[in-house]
C-alpha cells in the first residue's frame, strides 16, 4: 500500500532537516530496511531505511532542500498503484509550507546560467497570504532567478498551486537571450536584463549591451569583467568576493549554542602544566603488550573520570533553577566532524578502565568524522574533553558545552625543562614531555577552589599513572 514519507523528526530540539542525499529515485524500488535517505540534523547526517518494500513514486524535494519536520518529502507504493489521492495529500502540506520561503527568495541573476527570466508585476497564486508553490517548483525558480511573488504563473497544482511543470513552461516562454559574460556583468552590476536591448544576432544582449546600460560603466564590479572570466560580485568598498556562504544549519546552531554559553554562564578558568613522562612511559609498555593500542586521550579521559568521581559537585549540570549532580559519568570528547564540531559521549564511563575507555571510544569516533552517529550517542552528557593537542596547539580555553558546568581543554605535549627534585631534596633540571590543561567552569556553579582541586587532581593522577590502572 502506498505511503507518503514524511521527514523525520530526530530529536527534541529539531524544527526542520536538510536532505542531503537521496538513495533511490523514481521509479526505483526499494526493500524495508534498506537506505532511502539522508537528512542533516542539528549535529550530523543520518541515514533513513524504507518502511516497508515498494516502489519511489515521487520525490518532492531535491538534495540539498530544507524542509520543515513532518511534511511530506516522497511517495513509496506499488509500481502500478493509484497515488492521485496520496499526490493531493502532499501537494496541498507543501504548497503553503514553502510560499514564505519562496517570497524571500535570492533574485539575483545565476551567473552559471544562460541568462536570467523577464518577470510581470502580477500576482502568483496565493491562498491566506502565502503562495502557493511547491518546493520542487520553488527550487526551479530560484535557479532560474524568478521572484515568484511578482509572476503570473498559472497553477495546475492541486488548489491551483504553482507545480515544477508550470515553472519550467513559463522560463521556456520568457527566456532572454544573453552571452554568459553579459549575464555575469548584470548580475555583478544588478542590471535587469529585461531592460536592455540587445545587439548581438536575433537580439542577443552582448556584454556591450550591458556596460553601455550601466549608469556608471566604471564602477568596479564592471572593470572587473572580462573576457577572460566571468565578473566577480563586489562589495560596496570594492572587494571582490569569492563566494558567499550561508550561515545556516549546523554551523548556525553550533554558533548560537556556543554564544548562549558563552554570554548566560561567566567562564572562569584554570590552567595546570602536567610532566607526561611516566604516563607516556605506562602507554608504551601496555601497548606493547597488546594488539589494541590506547591513545594518550584515554588516560586522560580516565584521570578526568577519577577526578570527577572524587569531586561530584563538577559532574553537573544547571537545569532552569536547578543543579543537578550525575552519579552516571557521560564523558563526552570533542571531535571535528564534516558538518562541525560533535561530541560523541561515553556512557557511564565511571565503570570503564582506560582499555575499556579506548575500545569503546574508537567507534564513536570513527562514525562521528563520518557524521554517522545517532543522536543518543552525542546527547546527554556531563562533562567534556576537549584535545587539540595532535594539531599542535600549546595552549587554548574552549567554551563550556551547556548544561554541563565544565570542559577541559587538552593542548600538545612538547619537551620542556623542568626543575626536578630528588628524595634527597636537590634539585635539577630535566627535559621532559610537558602538557598544558585548562579547565573551563560556569563560576554561577562553580567556584574557585573547586575548579582548583579538580585539575590539580587531574594533574595529579597523570603525573603518578598507576592510579589509572588500579
Amino acid at each position: 500500500m502506498a505511503e507518503i514519507i514524511i521527514m523525520p523528526k530526530l530529536g527534541f530540539n529539531m524544527s526542520e532537516g536538510k536532505l542531503v542525499k537521496w538513495y533511490k529515485s523514481e521509479g526505483e524500488t526499494v526493500k524495508k530496511g534498506e537506505n532511502l535517505f539522508s537528512i542533516e540534523t542539528d549535529k550530523t547526517n543520518m541515514d533513513i531505511e524504507a518502511t516497508a518494500d515498494g516502489t519511489v513514486r515521487r520525490l518532492f524535494i531535491k538534495e540539498g532542500d530544507t524542509l520543515p519536520v513532518t511534511l511530506p518529502i516522497a511517495i513509496v507504493g506499488g509500481a502500478d498503484e493509484n497515488i492521485e489521492v496520496l499526490l493531493h495529500e502532499a501537494e496541498a502540506q507543501l504548497s503553503g509550507t514553502a510560499a514564505a520561503a519562496a517570497g524571500n527568495a535570492d533574485n539575483d541573476a545565476d551567473t552559471g546560467k544562460e541568462s536570467p527570466l523577464m518577470q510581470q508585476p502580477q500576482a502568483a497564486p496565493q491562498a491566506g497570504g502565502r503562495i502557493m508553490i511547491s518546493p520542487r517548483a520553488r527550487r526551479a525558480a530560484e535557479e532560474a532567478g524568478l521572484d515568484v511573488s511578482t509572476l503570473a504563473i498559472a497553477g495546475t497544482g492541486y488548489a491551483g498551486g504553482i507545480c515544477e511543470k508550470d515553472v519550467t513552461e513559463y522560463i521556456a516562454g520568457h527566456k532572454i537571450k544573453a552571452t554568459p559574460l553579459a549575464g555575469a556583468v548584470a548580475a555583478a552590476e544588478g542590471i535587469d536584463l529585461s531592460a536592455v536591448t540587445g545587439t548581438g544576432a536575433n537580439g542577443k544582449i552582448m556584454k556591450a549591451d550591458v556596460m553601455g546600460a550601466s549608469a556608471d560603466a566604471s564602477a568596479p564590479a564592471a572593470a572587473a569583467a572580462s573576457d577572460e572570466g566571468a565578473a566577480y560580485k563586489r562589495t560596496a568598498d570594492g572587494r571582490m568576493i569569492l563566494e558567499e556562504i550561508p550561515y545556516s544549519g549546523v554551523r548556525k546552531i553550533i554558533g548560537d549554542k556556543l554564544a548562549e554559553s558563552k554570554f548566560t554562564a561567566p567562564h572562569l578558568y584554570f590552567t595546570q602544566k602536567v610532566d607526561m613522562q611516566a604516563v607516556l612511559a605506562m602507554r608504551k609498555e601496555i601497548n606493547a603488550a597488546q594488539d589494541e593500542k590506547t591513545s594518550v586521550t584515554d588516560y586522560i579521559a580516565k584521570a578526568v573520570i577519577l577526578a570527577l568521581q572524587k569531586f561530584p559537585e563538577m559532574n553537573a549540570a544547571l537545569i532552569d533553577d536547578r543543579i543537578v549532580r550525575y552519579r552516571s559519568i557521560n564523558l563526552g570528547i570533542a571531535v571535528a566532524s564534516p558538518t562541525g564540531l560533535i561530541v560523541p559521549n561515553l556512557k557511564d564511563a565511571q565503570d570503564m578502565g582506560v582499555i575499556e575507555i579506548s575500545k569503546n571510544s574508537k567507534p564513536l569516533f570513527a562514525k562521528a568524522r563520518e557524521g554517522r552517529l545517532a543522536p543518543d550517542e552525542y546527547s546527554c552528557g556531563t562533562f567534556t574533553i576537549s584535545n587539540l593537542g595532535m594539531f599542535g596547539i600549546e595552549n587554548f580555553t574552549a567554551i563550556i558545552n551547556p548544561p554541563e558546568l565544565g570542559i577541559l581543554s587538552i593542548s600538545s605535549t612538547k619537551d620542556e625543562p623542568l626543575v626536578v627534585t630528588d628524595e634527597a631534596g636537590n634539585k635539577s633540571i630535566d627535559i621532559r614531555p610537558m602538557m598544558n590543561i585548562t579547565l573551563s567552569v560556569d563560576h554561577r556553579v562553580i567556584d574557585g577552589l573547586l575548579a582548583s582541586q579538580v585539575v590539580t587532581e587531574v594533574k595529579r593522577l597523570l603525573e603518578h599513572p598507576i592510579s589509572l590502572m588500579i
